[in-house]
């Protein structure tokens, strides 16, 4: 009986807790589902593309991933906005500028703006203001879908509008007096002639034809048979001040050149033909459409004299380095003519020349070789100077061997130049390089016409390569 009074009073106190319990608040909030992250708004597209009324980034962003893979918008569009990060700095070295902007200065939404001239279209000097995280920029230029994915301005084709509220002239200036006004009987003198091509846009040609008078500063590109024309740099008194562009102008009787009188520092010439302001920085003279009036007072070849001087002062310079080898679109391609210690011709004008050259007797045919010195940890490129070349498909062939009883590589390749600045690199397979002549074999197309330089890569160290000098020999190339 017992048992059973204690088992009901058990249950009456349980009951009794349970319902106390109900009445005492919770000392903590019970966890709920965490709430989902909204997601990064879409961008807001705002503007037209005009200088009155800019792309912000996202609209940019919209307008250039309309573009098909890698073909240039055809109109130049400003955009606006802010920079995020910095890719390469304005240098002296290019002149040009890498970076991103969006429109609040923050990573979402961003453009890309891809190796850009400096304010007025121009080249960035020392004296220039550096570009920095936050500035507010407009860019003026072309743009392009790289490879379909990455929308950004064209390289050479755009440039820095404002910074900060600051623009630039466009206009290129010009040191010394203006003298002459073009006509035969009264030639501009270099200065005049800069001034009168800076006065037109960007890339664009004179209407009329004009003569300019001055000395050869220096060459360039000398006269030869391969193109027959030069490139060179003139101005009143034979120095560097207020000097004026000749570019690849044909010769006396406006002739490809074939024979006669190369060109020296000192000659006094006499050049007529349309003027350009090249991507607006650049005024020369329009290529295709000037030639070689007078030189020295002759103004017809005399033909057979090929005896062109010195203009590098001083320096071994055995001749020939300009006529194309036998069978090839190359000159000099068996290193056989040398010039202030470097093989003819085998310098770029822009940043694909980057190995230390020297000069081997060790030599696959003829007499010399070039030593293409090693980077170690880097690698390091020999390049032929900049060719222009019809759209097709060439064959680059050239023989390599190795300074060591290692084996090492070497890597052909090609990279394109566009207003002074290198493109993207392509490059062939890596074969492997011993003591004994290799030939060396690379075939490439060009889908359109392009200015080019020809590139050998020695390779830096690596686990089945061993990082050395290596000598190459026989260069050579053909179209198919």
């Amino acid at each position: 009986m017992k048992k059973i009074f204690y088992s009901i009073m058990a249950l009456a106190i349980a009951a009794m807790t349970f319902q106390s319990c109900e009445d005492v608040p919770m000392p903590y909030d019970m966890p709920e589902e965490k709430p989902t992250e909204p997601e990064t708004p879409e961008g807001v597209a705002e503007g037209d593309g005009t200088l009155a009324n800019p792309f912000n980034a996202y609209a940019a962003i919209q307008y250039t991933s309309a573009l098909d893979a890698d073909v240039n918008s055809t109109e130049e569009i400003y955009i606006k906005g802010k920079i995020v990060s910095i890719e390469e700095e304005y240098t002296t070295n290019f002149g040009n500028g890498s970076y991103t902007i969006s429109e609040d200065g923050t990573d979402k939404n961003t453009f890309k703006v891809w190796r850009a001239l400096y304010l007025g279209n121009k080249k960035f000097t020392s004296a220039d203001e550096q570009v920095k995280v936050g500035d507010d920029v407009i860019v003026c230029g072309k743009v392009v879908n790289y490879k379909g994915n990455t929308p950004e301005t064209v390289q050479g084709s755009a440039y820095l509008y404002s910074l900060n509220g600051k623009t630039g002239s466009t206009e290129t200036p010009v040191e010394g007096e203006a003298k002459g006004t073009g006509t035969k009987d009264d030639p501009f003198n270099s200065v005049a002639a800069n001034k009168e091509a800076s006065k037109l846009d960007a890339n664009a040609k004179s209407e009329q034809s004009y003569y300019i008078k001055g000395k050869v500063v220096s060459v360039k590109e000398q006269f030869g048979t391969q193109y027959g024309n030069a490139s060179f740099y003139i101005s009143d008194d034979g120095t560097e001040a207020g000097q004026f562009y000749a570019y690849r102008i044909l010769y006396l009787g406006n002739q490809k050149y074939t024979a006669g009188e190369l060109l020296n520092i000192g000659d006094e010439v006499v050049i007529y033909g349309k003027l350009t302001n090249y991507y607006g920085n650049t005024p020369e003279t329009a290529q295709g459409e000037a030639y070689l009036y007078s030189l020295n007072g002759k103004t017809e070849p005399t033909g057979g004299d090929n005896t062109g001087g010195d203009n590098t002062g001083g320096g071994d310079n055995t001749g020939g380095s300009t006529t194309p080898d036998e069978g090839s679109l190359l000159s000099n391609g068996g290193f056989e003519s040398w010039t202030g210690g470097l093989p003819d011709n085998w310098k770029s004008t822009s940043s694909a020349s980057s190995a230390t050259l020297s000069q081997s007797t060790d030599a696959h045919g003829g007499s010399y070789s070039v030593c293409v010195k090693t980077g170690d940890k880097y690698n390091k490129r020999i390049a032929y100077k900049e060719t222009e070349l019809k759209a097709g498909t060439y064959v680059f062939t050239f023989y390599a061997k190795a300074t060591t009883s290692e084996t090492c590589q070497v890597r052909p390749g090609y990279v394109p130049v566009e207003g002074g600045s290198v493109g993207t690199y392509v490059y062939g397979g890596y074969p492997s390089i011993t003591t004994g002549w290799t030939l060396v074999t690379y075939e490439f197309t060009l889908e359109k016409d392009a200015t080019i330089c020809l590139v050998v890569m020695n390779p830096k160290g690596s686990s089945y390569a061993t990082a050395q000098d290596v000598l190459i020999d026989d260069a050579k190339l053909v179209k198919k």
